[in-house]
């Protein structure tokens, strides 16, 4: 289902929106006549069925209310992880100018190179709900070059350890944002009970006895069009990484411009 949360949002809305719409007028096309023809409606007047909906639709509107809040943390919380790791990044790059040269720039260079990679190569695989499998390679780079570094007096043990504090702090983001991406979405149990709920909700309308038939399908487009929409929300939001909603890789960016030296201005 991947295919499914890469749609952009307005692809995305289309297909949600559009299929349960065309579904819910299919079915009452079919249970409607059924429904009139049948002695349904000696025992069961429209103010009974309308009742019974509108409990359908509160008991639905609690539970997606639930789950859309759900899927909205687990994007704010992966959006999180993101800042969070290029905020670590920011900080060991400013540590490491207490590093005596050539190691400085040798650190440097491999947490500009690791940043690049994350930007360049692991972000178009996220979107895609991937992970690269050797994601440790760039950032141990960095690592061995922090590594190398041998205090010789208490200032520069200071430094270290303070470097290999911001290093930690990276690797602990790193991880959370490759979990974020791996385990970041509802249970299918979750979707299988938001959708029925939607669909019994639905369903309830086809019993309902109206004589004109465009009259029936407006009141069950306007039941239907609600549910549809925040089915399209928790749909879009589910997957953080993916979709045309979904986390982007702009803290990086940011934090690679001020790293890079500034162009050279050309010689008058």
């Amino acid at each position: 289902m991947n295919w499914f949360h890469e749609l952009p949002s307005l692809e995305l809305a289309t297909v949600v929106v559009g299929v349960i719409l065309l579904v819910s007028l299919s079915g009452l096309a079919l249970v409607a006549p059924r429904a009139r023809s049948s002695t349904l409606h000696r025992h069961f007047d429209n103010g009974t069925i309308a009742g019974l909906l509108s409990a359908l639709i509160g008991v639905y509107a609690v539970a997606a209310g639930l789950t859309a809040v759900a899927v909205w943390q687990n994007m704010d919380d992966a959006a999180s992880d993101v800042s969070r790791e290029a905020a670590a990044i920011a900080v060991l790059y400013h540590d490491l100018n207490g590093y005596p040269q050539p190691l400085q720039n040798k650190a440097k260079r491999a947490l500009i190179a690791y940043t690049r990679y994350v930007i360049n190569f692991e972000w178009p695989l996220h979107q895609k709900g991937e992970v690269p499998k050797d994601t440790m390679r760039m950032i141990e780079e960095t690592q061995h070059a922090i590594l190398t570094f041998q205090p010789t007096n208490d200032g520069e043990k200071i430094i270290q350890a303070q470097v290999l504090q911001a290093y930690n702090q990276l690797l602990q983001a790193h991880w959370l944002r490759v979990q974020a991406v791996k385990y970041t979405a509802l249970p299918a149990e979750l979707w299988v009970v938001v959708i029925l709920l939607g669909a019994i909700a639905i369903s309830s309308c086809f019993l309902l006895r109206v004589d004109s038939f465009a009259l029936h399908a407006t009141i069950t487009l306007l039941v239907a069009a609600p549910i549809a929409l925040v089915l399209y929300f928790i749909a879009v939001s589910d997957h953080p990484f993916q979709g045309g909603i979904s986390v982007s890789s702009e803290p990086y960016q940011a934090v690679l411009e001020k790293m890079l030296p500034p162009p050279k201005e050309p010689d008058k």
